[in-house]
């Protein structure tokens, strides 16, 4: 090898390996980049994940700030219902006793209306604290329901001659008719010799269905000082695999006001001054626990309202 030809190897030689070292830098700078693309995607998915747990926990502290709010509203209103009966209640006892004050002596005779001022009140007050404590159970998802085979009709019988009796002792001139399907067409059936139909039957809690049936007759009585309550019971299908058993109360009263209409069966809704909405709120849990409906309206005719309940026949 000549001068020239080492010379020019020499010059090559580091040429080629600082070409080597560049290429060598480049992979590494190109690794280095898909390494920051890839941290940077983990850290936008971070960021991502992080804003919708943040927001997940801002809707479940709106929730229950919502929920505390309904239940401190709720405890505050019961208060105030259960003060209307105390004050009475109070008043009267403290009316007796400056009477025994007065007189001097251990024993007087009660007055009648006191009596049933007492009497009255003592009985709202133990009405309103079952009305309260069936919300309570409500909302706690914790009503048992304790179901037997039961005829409604007998059951609606039952509950119709208890508050006739009621109207008769108040002197209140409204008339309770009791239209039931089921008896009506057992009377066809006696002359004509048809099929009856068949009575009543529900497999269900009968103190709660009670309990809503007294709800709908006494709110139809509150309503309707002069004319007639009709109470009807029949057969109907309620889907493709049910049968139901419809029951309506029909009154000619004052009907439902335009302000409670739209929340007809909200906890203490109510425009009456000896009611507290709780009523309606409680008989529609208890017949839509039994997979049933409620609802209410006011008559097409423009005088009084209809509520009504369907549920399930026994099968």
């Amino acid at each position: 090898m000549n001068d020239l030809e080492i010379a020019a190897n020499s010059e090559r030689g580091p040429l080629q390996g600082d070409m080597r070292t560049r290429n060598t830098n480049a992979t590494g700078i190109g690794n280095r980049t898909d390494v920051s693309e890839d941290s940077k995607e983990s850290a936008q998915e971070a960021y991502k994940g992080a804003i919708e747990t943040i927001n997940h926990y801002k809707q479940n502290i709106e929730e229950l700030r919502t929920v505390y709010n309904k239940q401190k509203e709720f405890i505050s209103v019961a208060v105030h219902e259960l003060r209307s009966p105390i004050t009475p209640i109070l008043g009267t006892l403290e009316l007796i006793e400056l009477e025994f004050e007065e007189t001097g002596k251990d024993e007087i005779p009660l007055r009648k209306d006191l009596y049933e001022r007492l009497l009255r009140n003592a009985n709202r007050l133990e009405r309103l604290a079952s009305e309260i404590l069936d919300v309570t159970k409500i909302s706690d998802d914790s009503m048992n329901l304790y179901k037997i085979d039961f005829n409604l009709g007998t059951t609606m019988s039952e509950a119709i001659e208890d508050h006739r009796k009621q109207l008769k002792q108040s002197n209140i001139s409204t008339k309770l008719i009791y239209e039931n399907e089921t008896l009506r067409e057992k009377n066809k059936s006696q002359s004509s010799g048809m099929p009856t139909v068949n009575d009543p039957i529900i497999y269900g809690d009968k103190d709660r269905i009670t309990q809503v049936i007294y709800n709908m007759l006494g709110n139809a009585i509150k309503f309707t000082e002069h004319g007639t309550i009709t109470v009807f019971i029949s057969h109907l299908r309620m889907d493709s695999n049910r049968n139901g058993i419809m029951v309506s109360v029909r009154d000619t009263g004052t009907g439902i006001h335009p302000d409670v209409l739209p929340k007809l069966f909200c906890v203490f809704t109510t425009k009456s001054e000896n009611g507290t909405g709780l009523g309606l709120y409680i008989s529609k849990n208890i017949i839509e626990a039994h997979g049933g409906k409620m609802w209410g309206e006011n008559n097409t005719n423009g005088r009084g309202a209809t509520f009504s309940f369907i549920i399930p026949a026994k099968s």
